[in-house]
């Protein structure tokens, strides 16, 4: 087995998630490597959390509201801070720090911030459900980060969804954002939330890969017909009451280009109706159980193809 890679993880404080009540809300570069070491991760994808500094956490805290503050731009911190925080503690550089971006808010003013950190990353994450930032800005006003992505070949991540409260992170949309800039190497996450027809559609796009992040919890979802996932009439079929089956039927689909992540620390998603509590081991574990050759797939030569352009 070559290089084992954790390919969506975050680092970071979200000072708006601890003040509602929300967990979990903080985790550190050396915490993560930790995690690594004891469940036989060789290298991790990190960015930072999803409510960044630049959004009143009391606003956030007390009514649910997304509120940029006055003079900030999404993001102006938090990347910078975790690019020292990984020259400080990961001396084997171990972790591939992704820059956190909003597609809906000065985007060009967000590509100025990022460009002093080429060469320090690896990439671009957005999470777009958390700051209610609509992932189809991609296609227009917010191209300079996409034309910032594809001049300096970084990969990019992207949240997703398929509940119809959700807006901002639809799968279809990152589908679209995906064929519009076919030169871009794309991560949909979460497994496209076992939506097959969404698993056959990526499958078909040569430059679309799929992550697993919080697979256990997502597990939990589909066995409990939760909106979060897809449901039963459009979902994968497969036995979510054992997580490395349904993983591997996610592989299947994928036919190469499944990653596997843990989306520490969010595997565990505590909020105001809702408490689903897992470990980096209990995630690292399904990964272990998988025969060797879907293991070496997903967490090897398909997070190699997809951060660097080349399979191991």
């Amino acid at each position: 087995m070559h290089t084992i890679y954790d390919v969506h993880t975050h680092v970071g404080l979200d000072l708006a998630f601890m003040l509602r009540g929300w967990w979990p809300y903080a985790a550190t570069a050396q915490n993560l490597l930790e995690l690594m070491d004891a469940d036989g991760i060789d290298r991790a994808v990190c960015f930072p959390f999803t409510l960044p500094s630049a959004f009143d956490p009391y606003a956030f805290a007390k009514t649910g509201e997304v509120k940029l503050l006055e003079g900030r731009v999404p993001f102006d911190r938090e990347n910078l801070l975790l690019a020292q925080e990984l020259e400080r503690v990961d001396r084997d550089k171990r972790l591939i720090q992704f820059a956190m971006f909003d597609p809906a808010r000065h985007a060009a003013d967000q590509v100025k911030l990022i460009e002093p950190l080429i060469g320090r990353i690896g990439g671009l994450k957005a999470q777009t459900t958390v700051i209610q930032s609509n992932i189809r800005a991609l296609l227009d006003e917010a191209r300079p980060i996409m034309d910032l992505a594809r001049m300096h070949g970084l990969p990019v991540l992207l949240h997703t969804s398929v509940a119809l409260s959700d807006t901002w992170a639809q799968v279809a949309d990152c589908l679209d954002v995906a064929r519009a800039f076919p030169e871009i190497r794309f991560n949909l996450a979460h497994s496209l939330r076992f939506h097959v027809d969404h698993l056959r559609a990526a499958a078909k796009l040569p430059n679309v890969w799929v992550d697993c992040s919080a697979h256990l919890a997502h597990c939990q979802l589909a066995r409990e017909d939760s909106p979060a996932v897809a449901p039963r009439e459009k979902r994968l079929d497969a036995d979510y009451t054992r997580p490395a089956r349904a993983l591997a039927a996610v592989h299947e689909v994928l036919a190469g280009r499944c990653l596997w992540g843990s989306d520490n620390p969010f595997m565990s998603w505590c909020s105001d109706n809702l408490a689903m509590v897992y470990s980096y081991e209990q995630e690292a574990a399904v990964l272990h159980e998988l025969p060797n050759n879907v293991k070496q797939s997903i967490a090897c030569n398909a997070p190699e193809a997809w951060l660097f352009g080349r399979c191991s």
